[in-house]
């Protein structure tokens, strides 16, 4: 080729194209033989390969499957494509009536979609329809030629004619993205999506359409894009980062949840953008404080302050936070000045909506943070005032946007302030509905907290009460059957 390209690259596709019609090829015979020389060539597995080659995008392609279907709002998207050509490394498996269709779309056969490692993974149904399928016609590529030996020239043996005569092309080069403002559109509402239905759908299914939205936005980083696209793809890759981290963290997966923020933290600072900073403290502290760390929590969440962003992720988490990780070392002064921060800023009607649901927490999580922290330094009065402020405004949310690990943390941690007032009774009224219903599938903390109680309520002051035993089994029951 006259100028060397990045194998597989749209240079290269348009090279490799001319090449072939220099060579005799017509137009209709060119899809298949740069697909060809894709797979053989560059290595570039076939559903990817066959894409290229037609030159498509992932959002076009998925358009144009809808299109085939026709049914325009069939439902393709560019995100499942790129998880179909993932497949079997990680991703998704392509049904053959998929497969079908990105055939019609790319103009070949749907077992020309399919290699070796493919058929290897596939149920035996659909291996049996591949061999039963008529083999699609067999495509000859011509040998690529050499690429011509590199020499050193001078530059003042260089004719005048020679010198800068690349400029233009290299310049030109820079315009050329694989990314574009769909796709990016794209990976930020999946992300605003995952974040909305985080508090209604199951952790793990969470963590797996993220780690998704992850490997593709670093696939996306590894070519070429104009600065901002780049900043967007490092934004993305903060926050996909962060909110793995914080879910890992809620599975009790601490050693992961660290690895994912220190990820986060690396985006963060290679796209230099406070507000992403803001995402990954949050998201730092939270795991910090759950793991145990509760000084290194704290100073995380004071350092996420120092970068102002406006009203768009609020102060109120971070300063939560704090409080939260001084309390785990009973630091009373500095939890009741955080507090005392907290409740100069808190607005009642705040509720955690927008781009950023996630990081913004709503208002029965906000007092419930609140209690616990003054809980843990001995304020078990006020706690409780915050606790019920908690429940009333989880009662008051929409099913839809209530965190269901809410009712049974509020709960008992409502009953650990009743013991601190010495009243069992109390206790035991606020846990036993809880008890009762079943606690089922939890995050890690809750188990924790149903523990802890547990242990309280075995304590000197309560040992010899029935009714404290008989929780206390009920407890830690709760807690063996509560694993998520």
């Amino acid at each position: 080729m006259s100028r060397q390209a990045k194998p597989g690259s749209k240079p290269y596709r348009a090279q490799l194209r001319d090449r072939l019609t220099a060579l005799g090829f017509p137009e209709e015979a060119l899809p298949a033989q740069v697909a060809k020389n894709l797979i053989v060539e560059c290595r570039i597995p076939p559903r990817t390969a066959w894409r290229l080659a037609s030159e498509l995008s992932l959002d076009v392609a998925a358009h144009q499957y809808n299109a085939v279907t026709g049914d325009p709002r069939a439902g393709m998207r560019g995100t499942r494509i790129w998880e179909y050509e993932q497949w079997p490394e990680r991703g998704v498996r392509p049904t053959v009536a998929a497969l079908r269709v990105l055939a019609q779309v790319y103009g070949t056969s749907w077992k020309c979609l399919l290699g070796l490692r493919d058929l290897e993974q596939l149920p035996a149904k659909d291996l049996a329809e591949y061999h039963a399928e008529p083999e699609p016609a067999a495509v000859v590529v011509p040998e690529p030629e050499a690429p011509p030996a590199r020499t050193l020239v001078r530059a003042e043996a260089r004719t005048e004619e020679e010198i800068g005569a690349g400029a233009l092309d290299d310049a030109i080069l820079l315009t050329k993205t694989n990314v574009d403002d769909v796709q990016l559109d794209d990976l930020w509402a999946d992300l605003d999506f995952l974040g909305g239905a985080y508090t209604r759908t199951a952790p793990d299914s969470i963590l797996g359409q993220l780690t998704v939205i992850a490997d593709r936005t670093f696939a996306l980083l590894k070519g070429r894009q104009r600065p901002k696209q780049t900043q967007d793809l490092l934004l993305i890759g903060a926050k996909s980062s962060a909110m793995m981290a914080w879910i890992a963290g809620d599975l009790g997966r601490y050693r992961r949840s660290r690895e994912l923020n220190t990820a986060a933290w690396l985006y963060t600072q290679y796209a230099d953008d406070f507000l992403a900073r803001r995402w990954v403290r949050t998201s730092q502290a939270r795991v910090a404080f759950w793991a145990g760390n509760g000084i290194e929590s704290a100073k995380l969440a004071a350092d996420g302050l120092n970068y102002h962003v406006g009203g768009r992720l609020t102060d109120a988490p971070l300063i939560l936070a704090e409080a939260r990780g001084w309390s785990s070392v009973q630091a009373e002064r500095q939890v009741l000045d955080a507090i005392a921060r907290w409740t100069a800023i808190e607005d009642p009607d705040l509720a955690a909506g927008g781009e950023d649901s996630f990081f913004n927490i709503t208002k029965d999580r906000r007092h419930y943070m609140a209690g616990t922290s003054l809980l843990s330094v001995g304020q078990a009065s006020a706690a409780l005032r915050e606790f019920t402020t908690a429940r009333e405004a989880f009662e008051k949310l929409s099913l839809e946007n209530r965190w269901e690990a809410m009712d049974p943390m509020i709960r008992i941690d409502m009953g650990r302030a009743h013991l601190r007032l010495d009243d069992l009774e109390g206790a035991a009224a606020q846990v036993e509905p809880l008890l009762t219903a079943g606690v089922g599938r939890q995050p890690d903390m809750v188990r924790a907290m149903l523990k802890l109680m547990a242990t309280e309520l075995s304590g000197p002051r309560w040992r010899s009460a029935t009714t404290a035993r008989n929780l206390a089994e009920a407890l830690l029951d709760a807690h063996a059957s509560a694993r998520p």
